[in-house]
């Protein structure tokens, strides 16, 4: 195939495509260059020529070389972004799960005590108080069952707020933080509050089946093969996101242990009755 150009108002050629892509390579020419082929009714630029129209070539000289070129930081960038998902970790996850879990329970039934001292230990009895035989016969009171739900729904909003928050602000919670375990987008990027509160809600829901009998059970076995067949729980799916799982040291297990210990003892301390408190500072 034989190709002339027109360069710097002079017809040049005849010229091979070789020829022709070497000087768009070196800048000597470019996609606007005239060009005739034997066939060709008129001389027409090169991007419209037949041979050179959908040719790598062409698409280089039109976009421009610089901004083609990657740079180092670019390829690291990119290889951050597109690392394969970490090894599924279902029992180091349910680890920090369990200490998240303290610590939501915890709060709400801090905010329960100081909204409500009273509704609080009247919520402390009943659940010492309920059995079974009690849910059966119906005995319960339609002021215990308010007690009862205005308080679990109190722990509930904890639970999906600070770990929400703490997912939009850190990428962790305190649990996840302890043991090395990070919630990121697909790209590595932090993930936006609104993702972060419907992430809260879904694994309270589909992660822990609202708590009730038996899906509290049945969601977390069916969470837990979803997790090792397709190394992403339902939820993160949906949601386009990633866990991050690091090292594990014997520093982070021992912080995980002493946390564990201190929160449940904020828990059992919190339960006490006012006359078991005023007994401790005396």
């Amino acid at each position: 195939m034989e190709i002339f150009l027109v360069i710097d108002g002079v017809k040049t050629g005849p010229m091979t495509i070789y020829e022709v892509r070497d000087l768009l390579r070196k800048d000597k020419i470019d996609t606007s260059t005239l060009a005739w082929i034997k066939g060709m009714k008129k001389w027409e630029p090169l991007r419209e020529c037949p041979p050179l129209k959908n040719s790598i070539d062409i698409e280089i000289a039109e976009t421009g070389f610089d901004e083609i070129v990657v740079t180092k930081e670019e390829r690291d960038s990119i290889k951050e972004s597109t690392k394969p998902l970490s090894k599924p970790k279902p029992w180091i996850r349910l680890w920090s799960k369990f200490i998240d879990i303290l610590i939501y329970f915890f709060i709400g039934l801090l905010f329960v005590k100081i909204h409500s001292e009273n509704e609080f230990f009247k919520f402390i009895e009943i659940v010492e108080q309920l059995t079974p035989e009690r849910v059966k016969s119906g005995s319960i009171t339609e002021t215990e069952i308010e007690i009862l739900r205005s308080t679990s729904l109190a722990i509930i909003i904890a639970w999906i707020l600070t770990e929400g928050i703490l997912l939009a602000c850190f990428s962790t919670t305190l649990g996840k933080w302890i043991l090395n375990i990070k919630t990121l987008k697909l790209n590595g990027k932090k993930i936006d509050p609104l993702t972060a509160l419907i992430r809260s809600f879904y694994v309270f829901v589909f992660g822990f089946g609202l708590c009730f009998f038996p899906f509290i059970i049945i969601c977390p076995v069916i969470s837990y093969f979803s997790l090792m067949r397709k190394k992403s729980t339902q939820w993160d799916r949906w949601l386009k996101l990633q866990i991050t799982h690091n090292e594990l040291t014997g520093m982070r297990i021992l912080s995980g242990i002493f946390v564990l210990f201190i929160i449940t003892n904020l828990i059992g301390f919190l339960l006490l009755p006012p006359e078991q408190i005023k007994q401790i500072n005396q």
